[in-house]
């Protein structure tokens, strides 16, 4: 995907940093399986075995409230055939994503863990529009669409702290005044990690679909739930609420009746939410 700079100044990114966050290699290969029609439970056992303590987490969460399963779960070939495929890579992609959201200094522990609970809550909802969409995996879409924020938490901490205490009525305002672009930033770090385009596109135009002369469903299923997971109150901002794009509904087929509905079931969902981020971060 060709990217283009912003037409505004930002404050500088050392892309060749040592400090810039990673992907994980297995995480990348699970991705991967995500988004192939036939899959081997074989690979994907092997796969996952290789890292034990990937493996531990998997079974824990299995075992899990979050899923109250009738039997115990004892390997991660058990738990395929009860969760199946998707769910597992899913879990194992949470998990291992986890750490490198968590993985900042001390004191900006807590506001990398709102910006980890928000990709959560955005994945958990986009999954549930997953039933006509084979790919790309609308899950892992939503737990890197905000990784640009990661950037300058690594890059310009000490910015950071500084701007996260501020209380600015929008995104955009927030953004212009400190010279920021976390959208661009987030799809130029998928690009550097080599992951499909559209990781890239939702990355880049999560808050604004409009942009794109034909935005694909996956983008507008992504914007709703971002918006959704805010309106939660999982997020890493404190803003006044924007409207949803009215674009977004009508290229989903949605009428305000049913978006109502939807805020209602996104609300009913905190505590599944609350859960499935309780056993990632530990």
């Amino acid at each position: 995907m060709l990217m283009h700079s912003p037409d505004r100044q930002l404050i500088p990114i050392n892309w060749q940093s040592a400090d810039l966050p990673t992907m994980p290699t297995i995480a990348r290969r699970l991705i991967e399986m995500l988004c192939e029609v036939e899959k081997e439970t074989e690979e994907l056992c092997e796969l996952i075995s290789q890292d034990p303590a990937l493996t531990a987490k998997l079974l824990q969460i299995a075992n899990s409230a979050l899923y109250s399963l009738s039997s115990e779960v004892t390997s991660i070939k058990h738990a395929v055939v009860l969760l199946g495929q998707d769910e597992v890579i899913q879990l194992a992609v949470s998990t291992l994503l986890a750490k490198r959201f968590l993985t900042v200094p001390k004191e900006l522990k807590a506001h990398a863990e709102r910006l980890w609970k928000h990709c959560l809550a955005t994945a958990y909802i986009a999954k549930d529009f997953g039933s006509d969409i084979e790919e790309p995996d609308l899950y892992t879409l939503g737990i890197l669409h905000d990784i640009g924020w990661l950037i300058m938490m690594s890059q310009a901490p000490s910015l950071f702290l500084t701007m996260i205490q501020e209380r600015p009525k929008s995104l955009k305002s927030l953004e212009e005044d400190w010279g920021i672009d976390h959208q661009y930033w987030g799809a130029k770090l998928l690009e550097k990690w080599d992951l499909p385009e559209p990781f890239q596109v939702t990355a880049l135009r999560h808050h604004h679909p409009e942009i794109e002369l034909s935005p694909p469903k996956y983008l507008l299923i992504l914007t709703l739930s971002n918006f959704l997971a805010n309106h939660m109150k999982n997020n890493l901002w404190s803003f006044e609420e924007d409207e949803i794009p009215q674009n977004v509904l009508s290229g989903l087929d949605l009428d305000q009746d049913a978006f109502n509905e939807m805020i209602e079931w996104a609300n009913s969902k905190k505590d599944n939410v609350e859960l499935q981020y309780q056993l990632t971060r530990a």
